[in-house]
């Protein structure tokens, strides 16, 4: 309990020396500085809570939920599913602005931080899958949502509504920042749990930056269901906050061995039924008032299938054998 009342405590004071979706241009170098600290005593924190699971040792339990749920705000509830791993900074903007923006629709909502913490590379979609596995006695639709994407126009809708005949691609080519080809998917995507399921959710094998969605667009054709996207939103590519800082965050576009040529094909081996993963905790925080779950995972990559989980050995690493006399 110490441990979750002082990482509680640390999210606090780490949000009240931010100002809500304001950019780092916008601040001034006090402020930053004074951001910049909470942040790393945030970073800290997890750190030491992932140490401490890695030595196998139990973790806080899990305290009862405090989400949103009035139920007069209707039936349905969404579950968001955040993909994550070192990512503090858009975190600490995503959760309050975002459980802020769900209220205001009246949208039941449980936000669900997957933390990948495996030496292995990046899986989005393999954690999108466990977050879909931990939230579906919850929640009846889920939004894929990158933590880094928060939507401007209050117009953008999150309602069941607009996922009761398929997919609803919320970040769609006509409104994202930067992606604009027609089977563009990814970013936001809200779908009902039965068409999750249906298509038996995303790949696992695509391990470091990218494609998983357009691999997961074949298999929403193949399923033949119909994908919408918003209409009447008259802001365009400014309908969305991008907070994603790429000199800071460097993508893992690296493609080894067959991985390039694979990744442009429908697999039909992996999915929801047969990712491999270890939960080692759950965690209920407060974000400046906003609750959500961080599930603390350990992904198993069968190198069998996808050797590219983890970058090959350097060859500049190893030791140069010395030339005989």
């Amino acid at each position: 309990m110490k441990v979750t009342r002082l990482l509680i405590a640390v999210i606090g004071l780490a949000v009240v020396a931010m100002v809500t979706l304001t950019t780092y241009s916008q601040c001034d170098y006090s402020e930053m500085d004074q951001l910049a600290t909470k942040v790393q005593q945030l970073r800290d924190q997890l750190k030491e809570q992932e140490y401490i699971l890695s030595r196998g040792q139990k973790s806080v339990p899990e305290s009862e939920k405090d989400t949103v749920d009035d139920e007069n705000w209707g039936p349905h509830k969404l579950g968001v599913l955040i993909p994550f791993r070192d990512r503090f900074e858009e975190l600490m903007k995503f959760v309050p602005y975002m459980h802020k923006y769900l209220s205001r629709q009246q949208v039941r909502h449980h936000i669900f931080v997957i933390n990948q913490m495996d030496s292995h590379r990046f899986n989005r979609a393999s954690l999108i899958n466990i977050g879909y596995i931990m939230s579906k006695k919850d929640c009846d639709y889920i939004a894929m949502h990158d933590v880094d994407l928060l939507p401007r126009n209050n117009e953008l809708s999150y309602r069941f509504d607009v996922v009761k005949e398929g997919p609803h691609h919320l970040a769609s080519p006509e409104l994202h920042p930067n992606y604009h080809y027609k089977k563009f998917v990814g970013g936001i995507l809200l779908m009902q749990s039965q068409h999750f399921e249906l298509v038996n959710g995303l790949s696992n094998s695509f391990w470091g930056w990218g494609r998983e969605d357009d691999e997961l667009y074949m298999r929403m054709e193949e399923a033949k269901l119909k994908i919408s996207r918003p209409v009447g939103i008259t802001t365009g590519y400014e309908s969305f906050y991008h907070i994603h800082d790429p000199a800071r965050r460097k993508r893992d576009r690296k493609r080894y061995g067959s991985q390039r040529t694979e990744s442009f094909k429908r697999d039909s081996v992996t999915g929801l039924d047969t990712v491999l993963y270890d939960v080692r905790s759950t965690q209920e925080l407060d974000i400046d008032g906003a609750p959500c779950t961080v599930i603390h995972v350990v992904l198993t990559c069968d190198v069998n299938i996808t050797p590219w989980c983890d970058p090959p050995p350097d060859p500049a690493a190893r030791p140069v054998p010395k030339k005989g006399r």
